[in-house]
């Protein structure tokens, strides 16, 4: 739906990036899907449908997971636009737009409600900066060595045209207002309650312990407490809990992959120190400067 209102106002170049099929489920909110183009890329039948509506806007479509898409695409891009769903690939993509300095314009629909809010990397809070993480998120236990991790479902709602309308337009409408070098929504998250037709900002404040995009990790890494008699897997267990990592997660010590079942005491590190963290919602590795205990 953004990339219909963006061809329509007559944005040069869209990049359409999407892995999935269409299925019947995503006709009731989608203009450019039809019941013939079932089982048919997305991202391939969206672009032929936008060269219709507009001949003059060039449209690349990639028919690929997000975390495949050469780095030239994102790099060439004025804005990116986002209407992923689901949380990990909205934070591998936010530490991308924030490493290369793009604007983002996040948005995300659940049944009546949604929300959009736009990323000006080193300006704005960036997605990681406030905790409107998933519920399930806060739910999750560490997990002991050895166990098997149970994955939890969340409960499923069927999508709204109307709701999938009305934030798909504020997201081209933000995007617009980049391009034109106008203020765009900044420091607010926008919540859309579909139910009672209510918009709601809900300010928001730069972290700056934030694992993405703050100065303080920009220049040195992130300050982090380990314990000499923990392993890595119990480490690892730790970012987890408090810093929403998913797995798999890879530990690098001065250029080493480290096992799991390896003690902080056998690896030589010392405080100040940096290891660097690997998991597949981040863009970049994530630099910790340990704090041994």
């Amino acid at each position: 739906m953004v990339a219909v209102f963006l061809a329509l106002m007559g944005v040069g170049k869209l990049i359409l990036v999407d892995m999935d099929t269409v299925e019947l489920s995503n006709l009731n909110r989608q203009l450019l899907f039809t019941e013939k183009d079932i089982d048919e890329y997305k991202a391939r039948v969206a672009a032929e449908k936008l060269r219709e509506i507009n001949p003059n806007v060039y449209v690349i479509d990639r028919n690929e997971s997000l975390v495949n898409v050469p780095r030239r695409y994102f790099e060439e891009s004025d804005v990116i636009v986002d209407g992923l769903d689901n949380f990990e690939a909205r934070r591998w993509l936010n530490s991308v737009c924030v490493g290369l300095n793009k604007p983002l314009v996040h948005g995300g629909m659940y049944g009546w409600y949604g929300n959009v809010q736009v990323v000006i990397p080193y300006v704005t809070p960036c997605l990681d900066c406030q905790p409107l993480l998933p519920r399930e998120r806060f739910q999750k236990s560490c997990t002991p060595p050895g166990k098997k991790r149970e994955k939890v479902e969340p409960p499923k709602f069927p999508g709204v045209s109307t709701i999938s309308a009305v934030l798909s337009g504020i997201q081209a409408q933000e995007t617009l207002k980049i391009l034109l070098n106008l203020s765009p929504l900044i420091d607010n998250y926008l919540f859309y309650d579909g139910l009672s037709q209510s918009f709601t900002k809900i300010k928001l404040e730069r972290n700056p312990k934030c694992i993405i995009c703050s100065d303080k990790y920009k220049l040195e890494g992130i300050e982090y407490a380990v314990d000499k008699e923990e392993t890595i897997r119990e480490l690892k267990d730790r970012l987890i809990a408090t810093l929403g990592l998913v797995e798999p997660i890879r530990v690098i010590h001065k250029t080493r992959f480290v096992e799991d079942d390896t003690k902080i005491r056998d690896m030589n590190l010392s405080s100040g120190e940096l290891i660097y963290i690997y998991d597949k919602s981040l863009g970049k590795p994530l630099k910790l400067r340990a704090k041994i205990s």
